[in-house]
């Protein structure tokens, strides 16, 4: 099913997955990682083993795995009932539970495994981030990755955020078998 394109386009249309060539570099999202570990999405978890495979060369940010890390505890602390909403404030309040947490942390083990090429933030990052928030409207992670692909030479990304399509000068490849 193809992806709603955003309201704020710039035109380019957005790609499958299965359409990033051989050999070539691309960013991970935080939402691939999830839907392809977690088994919503043929297509993400594809283009993790082609990553894995080194048949494309897959570049991720450690706050991306950060932030699929996060969002992994609370699928696991919701899934078992822990929790009644994927919430990280009502998680706060369970340390206990945290402490019980177990499954999150394979998946961000399987993140690990996967043969990206993890780097990190810098403050020329950070700085060169505002630029892409004020000039296409992203929230601040998203700004981050963005600011990533161009200073290491990056064009390509893997993403289910159409918030991305507002983006000049990268191409989106979108996975197109989410549900709505």
């Amino acid at each position: 099913m193809p992806r709603p394109k955003s309201k704020i386009s710039i035109d380019v249309p957005t790609r499958s997955l299965r359409d990033i060539p051989g050999g070539s570099d691309v960013f991970i999202d935080a939402n691939v990682l999830i839907y392809g570990l977690a088994g919503q999405s043929v297509e993400c978890k594809d283009l993790l083993l082609r990553c894995s495979r080194e048949e494309v060369i897959g570049v991720c940010l450690f706050e991306t795995a950060n932030e699929a890390t996060h969002r992994f505890m609370l699928a696991d602390a919701k899934a078992k009932g822990l929790i009644s909403s994927e919430n990280a404030r009502e998680l706060r309040r369970k340390p206990e539970v945290v402490k019980g947490l177990l499954d999150y942390w394979r998946n961000t083990q399987r993140i690990l495994a996967l043969n990206l090429l993890f780097i990190p933030l810098d403050e020329h990052i950070l700085r060169t981030a505002y630029g892409e928030r004020r000039d296409a409207g992203l929230l601040t992670n998203d700004s981050m990755i963005v600011s990533s692909m161009r200073f290491f030479g990056v064009s390509n990304l893997a993403s289910a955020d159409g918030d991305f399509d507002r983006v000049a000068g990268i191409t989106v490849f979108a996975p197109f078998d989410l549900s709505s």
